[in-house]
């Protein structure tokens, strides 16, 4: 989107002068383009096969204080370059709200330079008292700024996408209840909605209407939306922390930094003088419950993506490594630990595996998904559908739209969804139907989702992620069409090989499922087709599990205990 907003500018076919790449998807031209926008994963695999980026005369990294992974880890590699390029390479880092001091620290001859970006005063208002509810009371504050205040559009930041929509819900109610309010166009925006169900947020509200966008922090700096003018920040923000003691992720609502505060405000008052309302005291925000910044990721995720990289671009010693910032030591051990049980690292002597290590490294993939695609590959012969698989998982959502949350009755679609559900689970369901959409002619293919329910948008991207894996596969010299048929099997030992410290039992009498390494009970995700079934597997791996009001798992597939058994003494645990 930033790309294509800037080759309009310039008055420039996007892919000439200004490109762009991102994971799976590239428009740019070795002798044209000068302007590039990249991710920062995408810069990081440059590396691989340029490392000193000798095509790049200057890097911008903009938006540093969000600190992925990604982020910490390409600062470590470019002061590596900036100190073999000293005369022709520069790095520019830009944010609103970074800790200056520990960036120049961090590279030794760099300069800070300070620019005023707020155009228009912002008056930020505070709560006298506590609130109880952040929900209720951002939704009283939508209201009471729709009644009293100048025309102008409004932003509110909550933590996750049901605070959305019940916000958008209760003030809908309040629409139909109040005629005053029916000038007030509410709006989601949250990550993993369509480009389509983006549109609105950024449109400008249409004549006699004020928008209200309800949104999570993607809005505080991915996205600006024009004609804001009213900021209602609740204080907090959903995050994901990796609990060692489990092995599994939680999704915490967390209290936010106080730069995440500053970046909020700063969206309103930018085309005239705007106004925050910040939905806890002054008191509070001043005291140590808010943190000066965020938690980086490395500090708080799982690691196994970053050290597949560093070990691939010839960093051996990953605990001395120069770090912008260290990661904990249990983190470093935790991910080599498991890029070794996937046999992506020889544990002798912490370097990638030559058969499965090095070529796992080269795929823009979580370690995990790559060798279930290269075992497909290599040693099940089911290419085709491991590589379909990959591409589904790839998404984290499911292909079936009353799973997905979408408004259709589930009930009504079962016999739709039918023609691709096996028992097996929901992996090798995505699969039959990734696969139906690819062999249904093009022109053919919108009509045959609505037949059978499914969301094309999902179906057309896994589409294109599948093409962009088998050209990873074809330039390995791999074959990419071998295929299992319907030979289930193959293709569960496929997934297994990269999810097998995923396995679950069953309980039966609660119908619920024990996470076998760490003992913790898990409910089935309301997406898995196991969700609304009484005869559910007794053994069974997923692929993502979050905890947040309750642990759930999702994407799940049915596998044999004795296959656990087998993998037992190379993996640290055995059936129960």
């Amino acid at each position: 989107m930033l790309a294509r907003r800037v080759s309009e500018e310039m008055n420039v076919e996007l892919g000439t002068t200004v490109g762009y790449s991102v994971r799976f998807t590239e428009a740019s031209d070795p002798l044209q383009t000068r302007i590039k926008f990249l991710t920062d994963g995408t810069l990081i695999r440059e590396c691989m096969s340029d490392p000193l980026l000798s095509c790049y005369s200057v890097i911008m990294i903009d938006e540093a204080q969000d600190r992925s992974i990604a982020t910490d880890t390409l600062l470590a590699l470019l002061k590596k370059i900036i100190a073999k390029r000293k005369d022709d390479f520069r790095v520019v880092i830009s944010s609103a709200s970074l800790d200056a001091e520990q960036f120049r620290k961090y590279f030794d001859d760099s300069v800070i330079v300070s620019i005023s970006g707020q155009m228009f005063p912002v008056d930020i208002h505070y709560l006298q008292t506590p609130c109880e509810n952040y929900l209720i009371a951002a939704i009283e504050t939508v209201i009471s700024i729709h009644k009293q205040e100048l025309p102008g559009d409004i932003l509110v930041f909550l933590p996750g996408k049901d605070d959305i929509l019940a916000a958008i819900s209760e003030i809908k109610e309040h629409l139909l209840a109040n005629r005053r309010l029916e000038s007030l166009l509410a709006l989601p925006m949250y990550s993993g909605l369509s480009p389509k169900d983006q549109k609105p947020v950024f449109d400008a509200a249409p004549a006699g209407m004020r928008k209200v966008v309800f949104a999570t922090n993607v809005a505080e700096t991915s996205v600006t939306i024009d004609g804001v003018l009213y900021v209602v920040d609740c204080g907090f923000v959903k995050q994901r922390v990796f609990d060692l003691a489990t092995g599994l992720d939680k999704l915490v609502t967390l209290p936010i930094s106080k730069s995440s505060a500053k970046q909020r405000a700063g969206r309103a008052g930018r085309t005239q003088p705007g106004k925050v309302y910040r939905l806890y005291t002054q008191a509070a925000f001043n005291s140590a419950l808010f943190p000066q910044h965020d938690v980086p990721e490395i500090c708080r995720l799982p690691l196994p993506s970053m050290m597949l990289m560093l070990l691939a671009l010839g960093v051996t010693n990953l605990v001395q490594f120069d770090y912008f910032q260290h990661p904990p030591p249990e983190l470093l051990s935790h991910s080599l630990e498991e890029l070794a049980s996937l046999g992506a690292v020889d544990i002798t002597n912490g370097l990638l595996t030559p058969n499965l290590g090095l070529h796992v490294a080269e795929l823009p993939l979580d370690p995990k998904l790559g060798v279930c695609l290269l075992n497909g590959v290599q040693k099940f012969a089911c290419a085709r559908e491991a590589i379909a698989a990959v591409a589904m998982l790839s998404l984290g959502e499911s292909p079936f739209t009353a799973f997905s949350g979408k408004p259709r009755d589930r009930d009504n679609s079962v016999e739709e969804w039918r023609e691709f559900t096996v028992q097996e689970g929901d992996v090798l369901s995505y699969v039959n139907a990734l696969l139906g959409y690819q062999d249904t002619p093009a022109k053919a293919r919108p009509q045959w989702c609505r037949l059978y329910s499914l969301d094309i948008r999902l179906l057309e991207q896994a589409s294109r992620i599948s093409r962009q894996l088998k050209g990873f596969v074809n330039r390995m010299g791999f074959q990419s069409s071998t295929t299992c048929g319907r030979n289930f099997e193959l293709l569960q030992k496929c997934i297994f090989s990269g999810f097998f410290a995923n396995a679950a039992k069953l309980d039966r009498a609660s119908g619920q499922y024990q996470i076998i390494r760490s003992k913790t009970t898990a409910d089935v995700h309301p997406t898995s087709i196991y969700f609304s079934q009484d005869s559910r597997p007794d053994y069974i791996i997923y692929t993502s599990a979050m905890e947040t009001t309750k642990l759930f798992i999702r994407d799940l597939m049915s596998i044999e205990p004795e296959w656990l058994t087998e993998q037992a003494s190379h993996y640290y645990y055995s059936v129960q």
